[in-house]
Order: structure tokens, then sequence, then C-alpha cells
């Protein structure tokens, strides 16, 4: 258990957790790469045109165009690559996690943030999904609470209404501690069930 949930709410625990879908959350993270790929397959392609261009031009401007074309082909190669890095890592410093007492949000690199609604605050859960996001089973979900703009979104969740269902049960108080869930024996506890279906990706 992590040390700050455990200090936060004394016997508080953590029934599962998962991150968003991979394919989705990083959509724009895809379409750097393939940038990537293309720049670095075309690139003596693009110097060799860069030098033809400069042949042209040789006797009007006198530049280095072919050395100032790789240096930034170069550059732009190595933003892409930390642009890249950084989203993945961030990607995996986002979490999803249903304790005991709340719904929790973790994301954050070097900033990091948690934001956390408890179950009895809960008073709406709204579920959107496009054409991509239920090919992907995944969707976003938005809870909110009995303040005004108190919402948590959780972007990109792996089965969203496995996740409502869930949060309901939860919020009903079954199988957390808060009153004894009377079960038929065809029925899978909270943890039995998302243990097996939700997986850290």
């Amino acid at each position: 258990m992590d040390e700050d949930i455990r200090v936060s709410y004394n016997g508080e625990k953590v029934l599962f957790e998962t991150r968003p879908r991979f394919t989705l959350y990083l959509g724009s993270t895809m379409i750097k790469i393939i940038i990537l790929f293309l720049l670095l397959y075309f690139f003596t392609a693009i110097l060799a045109l860069t030098a033809s261009v400069q042949y042209v031009l040789v006797s009007y401007i006198q530049i280095p165009l072919v050395t100032w074309t790789a240096y930034f082909l170069l550059l732009v190669l190595f933003i892409l690559f930390l642009w890249i890095v950084w989203e993945i890592f961030n990607w995996r410093a986002t979490r999803y996690i249903l304790t005991t007492q709340r719904v929790m949000i973790k994301k954050g690199i070097i900033r990091k943030r948690k934001i956390y609604m408890p179950y009895h605050m809960i008073q709406d859960i709204d579920i959107s999904q496009g054409l991509l996001e239920r090919l992907f089973k995944a969707g976003d979900i938005e809870i909110s609470g009995g303040h005004e703009h108190t919402q948590l979104i959780m972007e990109d969740t792996p089965n969203p209404s496995r996740m409502e269902s869930t949060i309901n049960r939860l919020m009903q108080g079954e199988d957390i501690g808060f009153r004894q869930y009377k079960r038929t024996e065809d029925q899978r506890s909270v943890i039995e069930e998302y243990d097996r279906k939700f997986k850290l990706r």
C-alpha cells in the first residue's frame, strides 16, 4: 500500500488500480513516432535534395544550406525523441485507483498530483465513448461530487462500464467493511472480480 494512502485514511486498502488505455492515451505519441521514423528514413534524401537546391542557388547566396538543414533535422529528431519519452513516462505515472474509501487519480512525473473523491461525496457518474474508444473498449469516466465544479475525469479508462459498476457497488458499501455483503455462490467479490479483469497495462 502506498504510504500516503495509509496515512490519509487509517486502514484504507487499495482494491485495484489501472492505467489509461495505452493506444488511446498516447494517440498523439504514435503520430510523433511515425514522424520520427519518417524523418530518419528520408534523412539522406532530404540532405541530397537540399544539396541540389544549394547547387542551383550557390551563385546567388553563399550559405552552408546542407549543414544547416542537417542540424535542423537533428534538432527536430532530438526534440521528438524527448517528447515521446516524456509522454510515455507520463502515461506510466498516471494511475486510476479504487480503494476501500475513495476513487483516486495519481499523475505527474516531476510535479506529483493526487486527486480523489470519497465515495460518500459522489453524486453522479457519466461515461462517454467515441467510436475509437468503443473499438478499444475504453472511455472517459466523469465523476461528479456534491459541490459545484467538483469532479474527477478518468480519461481512456479500460472497461469503463465495469469500473462504473464497481464504484457504484463500493458506494453502497459492498465488500469494503462498512457492512457485510451477503452474496450468492456464483457471485465474485469486488476484489476477486477486478484482480482478474483489471491489470496494469
